[in-house]
């Protein structure tokens, strides 16, 4: 994906060519392929250039449009393309005619994307950003008005970032461009880094790490002039409508067209279609079904698909428990049934899993919730690049879309008796009822004095902070009362920052993270479809839709299977293989202003439990305090360095 980034001065100051340049170079891994900047009094615009597509060998970005004067970035990859042609009715002519001076000289016979969106913009203005599918973010400046728009895909794997005051708005997909300018003294939120440690996802949303710098949400745009700056959520995927169809087959091929075209779109690559295309691939349905869709249409065009695995270097069974930590066999038979995929084990043998929470620091610039798994997302990154790969495909946002389990309480009486049992069905069926104010004193009432002892949070911290009520008084943390705010508690709609993490991870190792479970579209679907559906009612089997969708296409052993993987299985005794390393990590921590934020002596405590204990219990400490600490902490000692 390209990346982008621009400054206006409200006052009216003019933009030096040293402050774009320091932007630019700040996030040069963006612009592999080249890039360009543009610089008229008070306003500066750049983009960096990533040839992810055929189109964007064509692109030449920023651009003034002759017709309205506006000038125009975009990083942007369209998977409606056709669709926006048509509806622009934009003919061949205007697919060959340049809408800037700088290329007059070069015509070519398809339009990028990025211009695309400009066609979009100009037509249909804002409200352009409902029509266009994808993963892009652009930029819209207005000299005449002296405006700014900027916005953000429906769903994407993209980023943008934004400081704002009575001076100056500032933007780029890597904030790290926005850091660069020290435009404000750097603040700490602490609001967020305790939400972090302690898995309260109400860190998702417009707020960063650092109080000065903001994230625009996918769904979402943001206008600036002089006067004012207005963000809005133009999409919301919870005003979703259900859909009635007459028969439950009836879901099974809407799913499949619906699902097949977003796989189709992202087969895109710089040179012939899915060249250059990798894949993710674990032992279960999401990843699988991408992997199984995507091999179909390569293979009708006589082409393989590269499929990278996550495998372990010792066996993790003592530490999963009724998961299963070792995913290869699965993935080699998805393979296997394709017939047209290669299945590369990654080992990630090369990386320690505190080298991998050092570099997650270097790319992302926050500390994140799944410190544990970085190792082998980073090592498949590295190996996906070293392959000649240029987009990699993915498959993160399956769980509460493609393959929702289903929620018991859908089905009829006697299957939610049959799953639950008297007793739980009572508890749970009394809960969905009660007031949400017995609930809260309920969760009071049950959550032991020591609750912290579930994080690396300082206790003191902790109590500063008033933590323990301001989550329990947060309504997204509540019991969901319904299948639907069951999914979007995991889907965070409009607030995930899951994209922007992929995108700039894909930045660092020259890809392009492409997700067909993260469509719009596709979602849009998921969520129209009746939950009872998702469940047999015959047989209890859950995940019915995706499983259903993909017979003929799996084989039956990852289709219908229903034990669930554990990703990082051997987490453990990687870490005791690079011991040292964590006893750095925890020295750095004690010395530093770290040990104000996480505490220091307990997670020594579980550094020492997990160096003698081979149980799940030891596993789910590593994740939950040791890693994820170890990430906080070392964040909190630069971010003090640097501030």
């Amino acid at each position: 994906m390209s990346g982008i980034f621009g400054i206006i001065y409200r006052d009216g100051a003019p933009v030096a060519a040293h402050t774009l340049e320091t932007m630019r170079d700040a996030m040069a891994h963006w612009g592999r392929d080249g890039g360009g900047m543009w610089r008229d009094g008070c306003a500066g615009l750049g983009q960096l250039l990533f040839i992810s597509t055929p189109e964007a060998k064509s692109e030449q970005l920023p651009r003034v449009d002759l017709a309205t004067g506006i000038v125009f970035t975009a990083a942007a990859r369209v998977d409606n393309r056709d669709e926006i042609i048509s509806d622009l009715g934009l003919q061949i002519a205007d697919l060959q005619a340049p809408i800037s001076k700088s290329a007059i000289c070069n015509l070519q016979p398809t339009i990028s994307d990025g211009d695309l969106i400009l066609h979009a913009y100009r037509k249909w203005g804002e409200s352009c950003v409902t029509r266009i599918y994808g993963d892009w973010s652009f930029a819209a400046w207005h000299p005449a008005e002296r405006k700014l728009f900027l916005a953000r895909d429906h769903f994407g794997n993209t980023s943008l970032y934004y400081y704002a005051d009575a001076r100056v708005i500032a933007f780029a997909s890597d904030r790290r461009a926005l850091l660069a300018l020290n435009l404000a003294p750097m603040e700490l939120d602490e609001l967020y880094l305790a939400q972090v440690l302690i898995s309260w996802s109400a860190y998702h949303g417009e707020r960063t790490i650092s109080k000065t710098i903001h994230r625009l949400p996918p769904a979402h745009s943001l206008t600036f002039t002089p006067e004012r700056l207005d963000v809005r959520q133009y999409w919301r995927l919870e005003d979703t409508p259900i859909m009635r169809l007459s028969r439950r087959e009836d879901y099974v091929v809407a799913f499949r067209h619906v699902f097949d075209q977003a796989v189709r779109a992202r087969l895109r690559s710089p040179r012939m279609s899915g060249e250059g295309v990798g894949v993710t691939l674990s032992g279960g349905l999401d990843s699988g079904s991408v992997t199984a869709t995507a091999a179909q249409f390569l293979r009708a065009e006589g082409k393989r698909l590269t499929a990278f695995t996550s495998v372990p270097l010792s066996d993790p069974s003592i530490y999963v428990g009724q998961r299963f930590g070792d995913e290869l066999a699965f993935a080699q038979a998805t393979a296997q049934f394709a017939g047209n995929v290669d299945c590369v084990p990654i080992t990630a043998a090369t990386i320690t899993p505190i080298q991998a929470i050092r570099r997650m620091l270097e790319i992302h610039g926050e500390p994140a919730h799944a410190a544990g798994n970085f190792f082998w997302l980073i090592e498949l990154e590295r190996a996906a690049q070293t392959q000649g790969c240029r987009v990699l495909l993915t498959g993160q946002m399956g769980n509460a879309g493609i393959s929702w389990t289903g929620n018991v309480f859908s089905q009829p009486l006697a299957l939610q008796l049959q799953n639950l049992g008297w007793r739980k069905w009572m508890k749970e069926t009394i809960k969905r009822a009660a007031p949400s104010s017995w609930l809260i004193e309920w969760q009071r009432r049950r959550t032991p004095a020591n609750w912290y002892r579930g994080s690396a949070i300082h206790p003191d911290f902790a109590r500063r902070l008033g933590l323990f009520e301001q989550r329990l008084n947060d309504p997204g943390e509540r019991l969901p009362r319904d299948p639907r705010a069951m999914r979007f508690q995991i889907l965070q709609p409009g607030r995930s920052f899951g994209g922007a993490l992929h995108a700039e991870m894909g930045a660092a190792h020259g890809l392009e993270i492409r997700d067909p479970t993260a469509d719009a579209r596709v979602l849009a679907f998921t969520l129209s479809v009746p939950d009872d559906i998702f469940m047999d009612a015959q047989t209890g089997l859950d995940r019915w839709l995706i499983r259903a969708a993909m017979q003929g296409r799996l084989p039956d052993e990852v289709r219908l299977n229903r034990r669930r993987g554990r990703q990082a299985g051997d987490l453990v005794p990687r870490l005791r293989a690079c011991g040292s390393e964590v006893e750095t990590a925890l020295d750095e921590l004690a010395r530093g202003p770290a040990s104000e934020y996480v505490d220091v002596p307990y997670m020594r405590q579980v550094w020492q439990m997990i160096q003698t204990q081979g149980t799940p219990q030891a596993f789910s400490k590593t994740v939950t305090v040791l890693t994820r600490g170890i990430m906080a902490g070392l964040f909190v000692n630069q971010f003090a360095k640097s501030a």
